[in-house]
């Protein structure tokens, strides 16, 4: 075997491993349950660890984000979800909620806000994208994210991201008069909402990975996408991060076994199908890199 493929071997054995592990433990703590709920106080620090990491991984579960701010200096940071859609048409209760961040009734508008109301929804009313952000500060106003510098009041992420927030009315004016479509602006309620540099630790430990941003990503309505965008990130950011990718498309697709999928863009023949191994090169190969394909402590990428 060549080393990439030993290296894509030892993904698959810690993927396998990690996948049985998780199950293991859920099971464990499912025989736990009482008139089917759990105290977590009666189980173990392990269990307990253990199912905290699993539920705030759920939250997150395949979460792309896109950092608006970082502040180095108080440890603070704002980041938002870009593939969690909400609604693709907007009533009027969604629209005072992407406006003024809390949903009132139309008797609660001072004369000025019912003219901004109407205008939007009459903009963006039958079409508009709108995402959750996170869950921090929902009850606040929408962030609007575009790709248009030219628009009154907006602001770029960052210098040469071509990336921009704000100018919402000029956006309403924008399509009102056709010169974009509702589809061209993307609206998030809520964020992530970091503090004490919790943004750059979650990186350190692994929680999270950060990669460059791509323009074309962050301004993609995620609405009926051939892959899912996390899907794409992973593999545009190649190595392992591509294999595991193929690999949860193989979890997904439930078609039995778990091999990795072949890619026609790839010439360097690192693909690896479990019908394609034998298992006993793959105990010659641990054992030359002195691994144990038994212990879960031993195989790590």
């Amino acid at each position: 075997l060549s080393l990439i493929s030993i290296v894509n071997l030892l993904l698959l054995v810690w993927y396998r491993k990690a996948h049985k592990m998780a199950e293991q433990e859920l099971n464990d703590i499912g025989t736990k349950a009482e008139n089917g709920q759990i105290d977590a106080t009666k189980l173990s620090d392990r269990a307990r660890q253990f199912l905290e990491i699993y539920l705030d991984n759920q939250e997150t579960w395949q979460e792309v984000c896109l950092v608006l701010e970082q502040n180095p200096n108080d440890g603070t940071a704002t980041s938002l979800v870009l593939n969690r859609p909400m609604a693709f048409k907007v009533s009027q209760n969604l629209a005072s909620l992407i406006l003024h961040g809390s949903v009132v009734t139309n008797k609660q508008y001072v004369s000025t806000d019912i003219p901004q109301l109407e205008k939007f929804m009459e903009a963006f009313g039958q079409e508009c994208a709108v995402y959750i952000g996170g869950p921090d500060d929902q009850d606040k106003p929408a962030i609007l994210i575009h790709g248009f510098p030219e628009l009154d009041g907006a602001k770029e992420l960052a210098p040469g991201t071509n990336i921009y927030r704000g100018g919402l009315n000029a956006a309403v004016e924008g399509v009102l008069n056709g010169n974009y479509k509702p589809l061209d602006f993307r609206f998030f309620v809520g964020r992530h909402g970091y503090d004490q540099n919790k943004l750059e630790l979650d990186a350190m430990i692994g929680k999270i990975q950060p990669v460059a941003c791509a323009r074309a990503l962050a301004l993609k309505q995620c609405i009926s996408l051939p892959k899912p965008l996390w899907h794409e990130v992973m593999e545009l950011c190649g190595g392992e991060f591509k294999k595991i990718s193929s690999l949860e498309l193989q979890k997904m697709s439930d078609l039995g076994g778990w091999q990795v999928e072949a890619d026609d863009d790839d010439d360097d023949d690192d693909d690896i199908d479990d019908d394609d191994i034998d298992n006993d090169e793959i105990v010659d190969e641990l054992d030359q890199l002195d691994i144990d394909e038994d212990d879960e402590d031993d195989v790590s990428i």
